[in-house]
């Protein structure tokens, strides 16, 4: 079964819960995880909070269920475990603090005090070996987690009318640790409409959303701290915000928050496949760096070679022999015994390029390929593997003016086995220096592996007016075969796709421009949108938008103004659909064809769902008010050139 539709099937259960069931069923308490419990001491200690304040009760459900976990923690430790004194001490302290309706922050000091014992007691320990992947943790927020909480994580998902209890916010952080949210999303919370994902994610999976949600803290704002911290991976991961800049603060007594925030988005991954490391030589001298820098870029291709495909596109051919010529022989040259026969009867080769391969049958490449010089579509593509074997298959969905195809075996049953995951990295967190390398494996023996460097981050999210803005520049240069192909960075994950340089300026422009690459997170974004709509054309209504955190950035006294969810209009062309309505510079969009907006992502991807030729509604919002309006969207004209 796959993802989604294990998804739908946890999301179909009844959201109106009673809210009295409770959080550890004692008739099968023999086979609750030890994870679990950590996971229940911590529920407690986070959620006590909201049910007392000064010492009244003021949400009974919550109150209950605080109460019933810590007597149930209490018999299954004693009943299961029962080897330290402490621990017991420990949790009848909890239980006493809540029948008395102590403060919330005693509760929450108490279970943070006993958590490490208890973890240890109860032989459990969820380590975190390898750095999450936030964009992998937004894509997943995105498509599964925003229904209920919103896209900014303000509790306001488009479901949120029809529960009781409602999800919880995170505008406030700083109790909460990953640990915490990767417990959630694990075990689910009874008593709420909070499934288990166990099924659905994988354990990487679960920690990447459990690293995002605690990017949603209000006012989130990565800076590095002034030193050093000597924080693990690990310790980032089972610590609250809280924690961490009391821990900071014992270096450095000004740190804030920002430096939370920072370790947050770029901890070092303690143990794991790290080719990074080389080869332990125990050498130091220039040539030893030297093959460690070797081993590294061997390895990279090792990981991401399987991954690289060659595609031929090809196009009708009506002036196709039905048989094959055999050429005459001429003295001087090499004989064939028999010239190899057309793959394919009464079709030509249009073009050749590289793909990458992805999971459930899925392969990313370039818009280039499969199209004529008119811009006609061809009818197929052939999907050459890396053993050399062909597979027949079809073009899903285009983006021309960002040069991205996503194409997909015609037979999912042929779509072979990988030895390796491909791994998607985080293009957000590439920054100028960093090292790039480019693979390309196109039909043939022709294999391409160029290494250089990052020139410049992208510097926007939406390409509808800065095109060039949203790419990755490099200082690789790849040949015509190879582009296409994934471009990774030193530890072999996927953070673009190398697309031609023709296709943002002028079409002349020689074949040893550096190339451009398309940032790995844009593609992912349009990949399901493009996939579902099968859309071939760029759909504009000609705007161009910010994220409201770069506005509220850019415009620090205007950020009040803003709302809370959508994205900032900063620039309008004119005439266009937008302008013709009456869209201003300004305004913030929040809604388009009645999907509420948290992203610049969000927004390009129901351009695409949405799709060309759809009159839909946009709610803006202006002065301070409300307002909608209602466009078409339409092919972006050849006259919207991009800079």
């Amino acid at each position: 079964m796959s993802r989604s539709r294990l998804l739908a099937g946890l999301l179909a259960a009844p959201l109106l819960v009673a809210s009295a069931g409770s959080a550890l069923d004692t008739t099968a308490s023999s086979t609750v995880e030890p994870a679990r419990l950590v996971f229940l001491l911590e529920y407690v200690g986070t959620d006590y909070g909201k049910a007392v304040h000064d010492g009244h009760v003021i949400n009974q459900a919550e109150y209950g269920e605080a109460l019933r976990v810590s007597k149930q923690l209490i018999r299954e430790y004693e009943r299961r475990f029962n080897d330290s004194p402490a621990v017991t001490a420990g949790l009848t302290k909890l239980l006493q603090l809540i029948e008395r309706r102590a403060p919330g922050e005693q509760v929450f000091e108490t279970t943070r005090a006993l958590l490490p014992e208890f973890s240890s007691a109860v032989n459990s320990a969820v380590k975190l070996t390898a750095q999450p992947n936030l964009a992998n943790g937004a894509r997943l927020w995105s498509s599964d987690c925003v229904t209920c909480h919103g896209p900014t994580g303000h509790g306001d998902g488009a479901d949120t009318e029809r529960m009781d209890p409602r999800p919880t916010s995170f505008l406030e952080l700083d109790k909460l640790s990953p640990r915490r949210v990767y417990g959630a999303v694990t075990y689910g919370i009874d008593g709420t409409a909070m499934p288990s994902f166990v099924a659905a994610y994988s354990e990487a999976q679960r920690w990447d959303v459990a690293f995002f949600v605690m990017t949603l803290r209000d006012g989130f704002k990565p800076a590095p701290p002034a030193i050093d911290p000597g924080i693990s991976l690990d310790e980032v991961a089972v610590s609250s915000n809280a924690e961490l800049l009391a821990r900071l603060r014992q270096k450095v007594p000004d740190a804030s928050a920002s430096a939370v925030d920072y370790l947050r988005a770029n901890s070092p991954a303690a143990g794991g496949d790290n080719p990074a490391r080389g080869t332990d030589d125990g050498g130091s001298s220039p040539l030893a760096t030297a093959l460690q820098l070797q081993e590294v870029f061997a390895s990279v291709a090792d990981r991401v070679f399987p991954r690289v495909v060659g595609l031929r596109s090809y196009v009708r051919d009506s002036n196709q022999a039905a048989t094959p010529r055999v050429p005459q022989n001429d003295s001087g040259h090499w004989t064939a015994l028999a010239p190899p026969a057309p793959a394919y009867y009464g079709f030509r080769v249009l073009r050749s390029g590289t793909g990458i391969a992805l999971d459930d049958g899925y392969v990313l490449s370039r818009d280039f390929l499969v199209r004529d010089a008119r811009g006609d579509l061809a009818q197929f593509v052939s999907i050459e593997l890396p053993d050399g074997s062909d597979r027949l298959g079809r073009i899903v969905g285009t983006e021309p003016m960002l040069d991205f195809a996503v194409l997909r075996f015609a037979d999912p049953a042929q779509f072979p086995v990988f030895a390796r995951e491909l791994d998607i990295g985080d293009s957000d967190r590439v920054k100028a220096g960093h090292w790039l390398i480019a693979l390309g494996d196109p039909p043939g023996v022709e294999r391409i592996f160029t290494v250089g460097m990052v020139s410049a981050a992208p510097a926007r999210q939406c390409y509808q007016d800065l095109l060039s803005a949203t790419m990755l520049q490099c200082s690789i240069t790849v040949p015509a075969a190879g582009l296409g192909g994934p471009v990774v960075d030193i530890l072999g994950r996927v953070v673009g796709i190398s697309v031609s340089p023709a296709t943002f300026a002028d079409p002349s422009a020689p074949s040893d421009t550096p190339t451009r690459v398309l940032p790995i997170n844009l593609a992912m974004n349009l990949f399901e949108p493009l996939r579902t709509a099968e859309s071939h054309a760029s759909p504009w209504i000609g705007v161009s938008v910010l994220e409201l955190q770069s506005y509220r950035s850019q415009f620090p006294d205007k950020a009040p103004q803003a709302p809370w969810s959508g994205v900032y209009i900063d620039n309008l062309f004119d005439p266009s659909p937008a302008s013709r309505a009456g869209v201003r510079l300004g305004d913030f969009l929040l809604e388009i064809g009645g999907h509420r907006l948290g992203s610049v992502a969000d927004f390009q991807k129901w351009m695409y769902v949405l799709g060309v030729g759809t009159s839909c509604d946009l709610k803006l919002w202006r002065d301070g008010k409300p307002i909608s309006i209602t466009v078409t969207i339409e092919p972006r004209p050849a006259a919207a050139s991009t800079r």
